[in-house]
């Protein structure tokens, strides 16, 4: 599984505002930017999350290259620019700044090195991020490849020899 995994890198940044910085629940997407890719408003479905006044958000950037070594001081700093361009005025109270790589990466495998559900152990499968179907990854993966699995052994739809690596 090693040899065969890509994972990927994210940079997480978790800041908290007195002021809202976004209008829309849930997340954001943005298009063309340095690095940051994602912004979520935890506090507009969820306002216990943060004390009252407060405004609690994380955001996502994807450092160059996503997969393999990186400068981190740079990549982060690219992805607060990206904060500072799309939120203009953005100087909030950073809560904490994470970088996902090595062994807790932001993807087990990026699209096209993902592995098989089935391996050669008989009743062994994997599940999870780095056996996603196309299109789908991360959480909504680790939730889907199980369901896979299971939806497959009820069919019956089990082959009798494990696959050959």
């Amino acid at each position: 599984m090693d040899r065969d995994l890509k994972p990927t890198a994210n940079i997480v940044v978790n800041f908290a505002s007195r002021r809202p910085l976004l209008d829309a629940p849930g997340i954001v997407t943005f298009g063309i930017t340095r690095r940051l890719c994602n912004m979520a408003n935890l506090t507009a479905t969820c306002p216990e999350r943060a004390p009252p006044g407060w405004h609690l958000y994380v955001a996502y950037g994807v450092p160059i290259p996503a997969v393999g070594e990186f400068d981190e001081e740079h990549e982060i700093g690219e992805t607060l620019t990206g904060l500072h361009d799309q939120l203009p005025g953005f100087d909030e109270d950073m809560l904490s700044i994470v970088v996902m790589k090595g062994d807790n990466p932001a993807q087990r495998s990026i699209a096209g090195y993902d592995l098989p559900r089935e391996t050669t152990l008989p009743n062994l499968w994997n599940v999870g991020d780095a056996v996603h179907t196309y299109g789908n990854g991360g959480t909504q993966a680790c939730a889907e490849t199980p369901k896979l699995v299971v939806d497959q052994i009820l069919s019956g739809r089990v082959a009798t020899e494990p696959p050959r690596p």
